[in-house]
Parts: structure tokens; sequence; C-alpha cells
């Protein structure tokens, strides 16, 4: 049996800033030589599409930006060598379901495969798989839930629900040779994973995943071998230039590399770093921060109180980014008009609360009570506050 190799990306969905040039078809304008070569040495070549493409404008009541991209910008993509795609995250139905439509038939007419989504509640694609000689690999794709969720008659994406994602993970175990997981999911911005995110990973390898990689951060996170599982907490971007300024920490991403063999496999990330329009390859290959948080993290889970306290202190940092945005949400109404709401009866008052409220603010709300990534926000900032006080 011949050696597989497998390339996967992070995040990837053309800007403004750079739709000319993935709209002229060169990769090696946007991305440099080095990095080209890599990917053309792989028999896989993976990426998640962080939107649609789609020369439509129907976008949804969503909180947070909608994203996509003209459909001419698949050019570079497809000169690139992608040949597989992950559809299943938080910005894929953002221009609703002719953005879906759309970003299918481009997919389709340029040989890209894609999954992690499908027509309805009923027929989503979790998952694909590939046959390299003897060897098959499954790819499996699923997401938290923001405003993606499939209906009976309305297009959406694999959304995580444990019992029945483990479940399948064990079934698709049984009849392949290599499982990898791609879980579009986490807290953007941070570098520390959460003992959510943690046990979810752990539950996923325990059901026959040999890679569970995390999507969605922006940033780069930590890694960790478990149980003869290879885990990536936050992959970081690929080629994202949604916001014009980053810090550092979100300028860079990692490229994975898997090698398999017939007697297991490799992981190897490759660094890449952000350009005004594009990535490179980073030529020093500087990933001591990224092996420092992980050393950080296999300390957590031996046991070590200090590592844990470290740990916590670093995520917690990281969650309180989002402070402002998650208290602006829940201001409710000016202090000075409390006498007036104690005058109200009951029902006048349920009836005055739901005017200070509208519509996009219930959206908001909404969106921290049920999406488990501002749930873990919601969580961390409020029990610092409270050890605050």
């Amino acid at each position: 049996m011949k050696n597989t190799k497998i390339i996967i990306a992070g995040d990837l969905m053309p800007m403004p800033c750079n739709y000319e040039l993935f709209s002229a078809g060169d990769p090696s304008a946007l991305f440099g030589d080095r990095l080209c070569e890599l990917f053309s040495s792989a028999d896989l070549r993976i990426c998640n599409f962080e939107g649609c493409f789609t020369d439509g404008d129907s976008p949804i009541e969503k909180t947070g930006p909608v994203i996509k991209a003209p459909v001419s910008t698949i050019k570079a993509i497809k000169e690139l060598g992608i040949n597989y795609a992950t559809l299943g995250n938080t910005h894929s139905m953002d221009n609703g379901r002719q953005g879906y439509i759309d970003t299918c038939r481009t997919l389709d007419q340029n040989g890209i495969i894609y999954f992690g989504w499908g027509d309805d509640a009923s027929s989503v694609k979790t998952h694909v798989s590939y046959t390299d000689g003897d060897r098959r690999i499954v790819l499996y794709n699923v997401t938290e839930r923001f405003d993606n969720a499939p209906l009976e008659n309305h297009p959406g994406v694999n959304l995580y629900d444990e019992y029945r994602v483990c479940g399948e993970l064990k079934e698709l175990k049984a009849s392949c040779d290599f499982l990898i997981v791609f879980y579009h999911g986490g807290i953007e911005g941070t570098h520390y994973n959460s003992e959510v995110m943690r046990k979810r990973f752990h539950r996923m390898a325990d059901s026959g995943a040999d890679v569970v990689i995390s999507q969605h951060t922006h940033a780069i996170g930590e890694e960790e071998r478990y149980k003869g599982a290879y885990l990536l907490y936050g992959q970081g971007n690929f080629c994202f230039h949604f916001r014009s300024d980053v810090t550092p920490l979100l300028a860079e991403g990692l490229v994975l590399e898997l090698d398999l063999t017939d007697n297991g496999f490799t992981a190897k990330p490759h660094r890449i770093i952000r350009t005004e329009k594009g990535c490179v390859y980073d030529e020093n290959q500087d990933l001591t921060e990224y092996y420092a948080r992980s050393r950080v993290h296999d300390a957590l889970l031996s046991g070590d109180s200090r590592a844990k306290e470290e740990f916590e202190q670093y995520f917690s940092k990281d969650c309180q980014n989002w402070l402002t945005q998650f208290l602006l949400t829940l201001r409710g109404t000016d202090p000075e008009l409390a006498k007036k709401r104690s005058e109200l009866s009951p029902s006048e008052l349920k009836d005055y609360l739901v005017s200070l409220y509208p519509k996009p603010y219930l959206r908001a709300i909404l969106t921290f009570l049920r999406n488990e990534e501002f749930n873990e926000i919601g969580k961390t900032i409020i029990s610092d506050l409270l050890k605050e006080k």
C-alpha cells in the first residue's frame, strides 16, 4: 500500500482586498511558490470555505458579519489544487438558500468535493470518503450552531450533537482505515481551548477519530496526542482577511500535513504567516509559542495544579476580549427609569421590557444563549466578575 499525503488548510474565503487576485487564478501571487509546492505534493488538499460563493445578494438576518465572495474567485482556489472542502461552519449559510445553491453549483463545476451541509434536515452530507489503493479515508465535518441549522425544507449544516455524532463516528471507523473529523467551533481569537472542547475532542477520538481538527477560532491553539489520535485545538486562518488589522498572534496559521503509511501516520504542522492580500510559508517555522502552549496543555491533563491554574488564567484573559460586546448585549435600559417600571402592572411591565429590545438585540441575546462558543464566553466573564466583586 502506498503512502497517502493529506494537506489540510484552515479558514479560507476571498475578501474585497484580494478578489482580483483570486479571480485572476494565480495562486502563487496569493500564497507564494513554497506554499503552492506543498499543496501540489499531496493526494488530498482540504480547506474550510468560511462563507459562500455567490454573485447574488440575499443576506439572512443574523448577529455578526455576512460573508460571501464572487463566483469568479474560485479560480485561484481551483488552481491551488483544493479538491475537498468543509462547509459545515458558521458562515456558509449567510446568504440563505440562494447562497447555498450558488456555492454548490460553483464547486460542482470546478471539481471540488464538499461536505458538512445539505438540502434539508434529512439530507445533510456529513462526510465523504476517499480511496487510495487499499486504504479508505473518511472526512467528517460538524459544526456548532449559529444561524445555520437545516430545516425540513431549508438547507443547513451538520450540527454537533454528541450522541449522534459519536455514534456515526463509530460506524464510520468500522468500515474505514483512517478517520478525520473537522470540528468547526471553539472561541474566536483564543489560543487556549476550553474544558468543553477537550471533552468533546476526547469523546470523538474515543469513538474512532484518528485526527480531530478545530477550525473557526482564527487563532492557533495547541496540539495533543490522545490514545493514538492527533488533536489540533485551533488551526488558525489560511487566507481570511476579514479584518484589515490583526494582532501578530492572529496573523498566523497552520497548514497540517498528514502522511499515512502501513505503520500509522505522522502529523506535521507548517506555520504560515499573513501578507497584505494572502499568506505565505514561514521559512523560519517559528512554532515556539504553539509548542509551549501544548506543553502547558499536556501538563494540565496530567493533573498538574500549577498548569491548570496557568491554563485557566490564559483562557480567561482571551475571553475578556469579548467583555464589552457581552455587556453591551445585555445592557437593558437606563437605571433612571426604574421608578417608572415599578409603577407598571405585571402585564404592562412585560410589554415595556419587550419594547426595549429591538429585534437585532433579541437575536444577539439568543446567540449567546444557544451557541456553545458564546455560552462558554458568558460563563467565564460572569465568573470572573463575581470573583472581582
